[in-house]
């Protein structure tokens, strides 16, 4: 019976390392409904906070960030085409987009001018959206809980 249960384990193990190296290749990329290729992703324009050699690669990146750090999706920040009804990425019609170029200015001077200066420093952390926003678009404002009341001081007899 353990020879059996040995023999077994052996077998299963053995094509488990068989049939690994088949799982692990990737799939052939098969073409996309329609069967036309992908398009390749346009050059992002209008950079304005962000160095104007960013790939477009880096900029969904860091939008991806933005979106988890915020909560919100693309068109909170970006306008809407009124033809395609997509997000307009370079236009400058959404008020909060300029918000946001100022906020993104803001994290960076913080990373770059202030958390640089602290000597004793442990973490390697930046601050980011995230920090502050925690998920929520807009960030709750925080109140310090009350200090817990101190116990009375014990009495001291008077000097004789």
């Amino acid at each position: 019976m353990k020879s059996l249960r040995r023999f077994s384990l052996v077998a299963v193990c053995a094509a488990s390392l068989l049939t690994l190296p088949t799982l692990a290749q990737a799939p052939a990329a098969a073409p996309p409904a329609g069967g036309q290729a992908r398009v390749p992703i346009p050059p992002p324009k209008n950079l304005k906070v962000f160095p104007k050699d960013t790939s477009s690669e880096d900029i969904i990146k860091i939008m991806r960030g933005f979106t988890g750090d915020l909560g919100v999706q693309c068109n909170y920040c970006h306008a809407t085409d009124p033809d395609t009804k997509r997000p307009n990425f370079a236009s400058d019609a959404n008020p909060i987009k300029d918000k946001a170029r100022v906020m993104i200015s803001m994290t960076q001077d913080i990373n770059k001018t202030y958390l640089t200066q602290l000597a004793s420093r442990k973490s390697t952390d930046s601050v980011t959206c995230g920090t502050c926003h925690r998920g929520m678009s807009v960030p709750e404002v925080f109140v310090p809980k009350p200090p817990a009341p101190r116990p009375p001081a014990a009495a001291t007899p008077p000097p004789a």
